[in-house]
């Protein structure tokens, strides 16, 4: 290999290892949680956003990914906003990789009730 190889090598590395990664997918059944995939955010100034919003009682969507024009006005926080008489509820985040799970959204009880089920799932229950 000769040095100019070598180079390219070592200076596209790193920028591959600092990619943001970022849970993707789009659910909606009330229940299922997004996360199965993930994907690296390919440009400087993306986040990664995770929006939900309830349907019904029985549907929820929920649509996670990266972006930099989506998360314009919500710079790792979350904003609450009114959509034909539903409240969809729509977070970003830089702050770390796959920082778009499903707790994100979550209330505290959410969160708390997930950390339970977690634990408990880790028991056979």
């Amino acid at each position: 290999m000769n040095q100019q190889h070598l180079l390219i090598v070592l200076v596209t590395v790193p920028v591959i290892a600092l990619a943001l990664q970022c849970y993707t997918g789009t659910t909606y059944v009330r229940g299922q949680s997004v996360g199965t995939d993930k994907a690296a955010c390919n440009g400087a100034g993306e986040y990664c956003y995770n929006m939900t919003g309830d349907l019904s009682d029985l549907t929820r969507l929920t649509h996670a990914g990266c972006s930099a024009t989506r998360c314009f006005i919500a710079h790792n926080k979350c904003i609450e906003q009114n959509l034909f008489g539903k409240t969809v509820r729509f977070c970003c985040c830089n702050t770390g990789d796959l920082c778009n799970s499903r707790s994100t959204n979550a209330s505290f009880i959410d969160r708390t009730k997930n950390r339970v089920k977690d634990f408990l799932s880790g028991f056979g229950k």
